[in-house]
């Protein structure tokens, strides 16, 4: 088939995936569009002053590197948010401005296709050569978008879990937390004042709430109760010989902090939290604890930080085939969910095969492909983009489309 026009791609998301993709597009050719819905690297900036345990090279491209220039970061420095976004994802967005259109403060709420309805195709999607139609809402009002490949990189960064047993909220909970309560708070410099001489709450047993809890250790006077949904030895556990020294450092002092009773720290392993009510200063927390019974736990602050999961709400007119447990597409989470180790490090690579689903041409690339699953990595984001656009060029050549 002779291609009659430039194959456009729409990409969902102006964070460190939803850049490189559109910058690897618009290199082979693709006319390339961005569609985010805040403004470039806004999510990373929601966590700005987080240091990475990781090091740059792992969370850039040679690519990126190369047209961000001499005055990106260097390769074994351990950024933090906004470090990373001002050193290289913005700088990067003004490094493609020319040859990608950027929209910022346009937000993705449907994708659908020109003119065909997904109850008509069952079983004979491959066969759609038709348009998507990306519905967008923008300062001015709604629009209309087209694409013939749209590239969801819109991450799961705001689509926080509850804190409630079973993965939803626990009454009260949607009433009185605020989206910074589901984020990880600045406890340094101006941003302690808040949180000296309090009682904080922590929910949640992964990295983000181990940094929350060594934080809050060291402010003055204040003390902590953290919640573990698991039964373990030990909050996290920690990966011997970790080549990620830093990751290995903040286990090692979460890990203390739980198991050292003169700490601020007091641990709640297995404890399920039931109910919420109160506010900021006055919070009232009812609390299963499988040690202790169940108990109402006074606390000026609570913080979940239970991971995000992936608003699929976009692409519900589209034939995407879901994993039931983690939300994101089933042959990456049956890839992921076979795998036993469950450190992010130690991961099968990515093909094309688990990328793909029976909706020809979109993809669920970053974050949001694991779904729920935690043990997302840059560098597999930019992986996966590799593999995505090398694919395009081998279907299409570069820069056309069907005609």
């Amino acid at each position: 088939m002779i291609p009659t026009r430039p194959l456009r791609v729409a990409v969902i998301g102006a964070g460190p995936i939803g850049l490189e993709a559109a910058l690897r597009s618009a290199a082979s050719g693709f006319e390339t569009v961005i569609h985010e819905r805040g403004t470039v690297g806004a999510n990373v900036r929601r966590w700005g002053h987080v240091e990475l345990f990781s090091p740059f090279v792992m969370n850039s491209s040679q690519a990126g590197r190369k047209i961000v220039g001499a005055g990106r970061p260097a390769d074994d420095a351990l950024l933090s948010g906004d470090e990373f976004a001002s050193g290289y994802i913005e700088p990067l967005a003004r490094a493609i401005g020319g040859e990608v259109t950027i929209h910022e403060h346009s937000q993705v709420v449907a994708i659908s296709r020109e003119s065909t309805w997904k109850h008509h195709l069952v079983g004979r999607r491959s066969e759609v050569t038709d348009r998507f139609v990306l519905l967008v809402e923008g300062s001015e009002g709604e629009s209309v978008d087209t694409a013939d490949v749209v590239l969801d990189c819109s991450g799961t960064w705001g689509n926080h879990n509850p804190i409630g047993a079973g993965g939803i909220w626990c009454p009260g909970e949607r009433r009185v937390m605020t989206t910074g309560d589901y984020e990880i708070p600045n406890t340094e410099g101006d941003g302690a004042g808040w949180y000296t001489r309090r009682h904080m709450l922590v929910v949640g047993s992964g990295h983000s709430a181990a940094t929350v809890v060594v934080a809050l250790s060291g402010v003055s006077e204040t003390r902590v109760t953290w919640i573990t949904r698991g039964q373990k030895e030990t909050p996290l556990e920690l990966v011997g010989d970790d080549p990620l020294p830093a990751r290995a450092a903040l286990v090692t002092a979460a890990n203390q902090l739980a198991a050292d009773e003169s700490s601020p720290v007091d641990w709640l392993p297995g404890a399920l939290v039931l109910a919420i009510d109160g506010g900021p200063g006055h919070f009232s927390v009812a609390v299963d604890d499988p040690g202790r019974g169940r108990q109402v736990i006074a606390a000026d602050g609570v913080l979940g930080l239970t991971g995000c999961r992936p608003d699929r709400s976009l692409y519900g007119e589209l034939q995407v085939h879901e994993c039931y447990a983690t939300g994101g597409p089933i042959r990456l989470a049956a890839q992921l969910l076979g795998e036993a180790s469950g450190d992010c490090l130690e991961q099968t690579d990515t093909e094309l095969e688990t990328l793909q689903s029976p909706e020809p041409n979109f993809f669920v690339l970053g974050s949001k492909s694991y779904g729920r699953d935690s043990r997302f990595l840059l560098r597999t984001g930019l992986r996966q983009v590799d593999i995505v656009t090398e694919h395009l060029v081998g279907q299409y050549g570069c820069g056309h489309a069907l005609s």
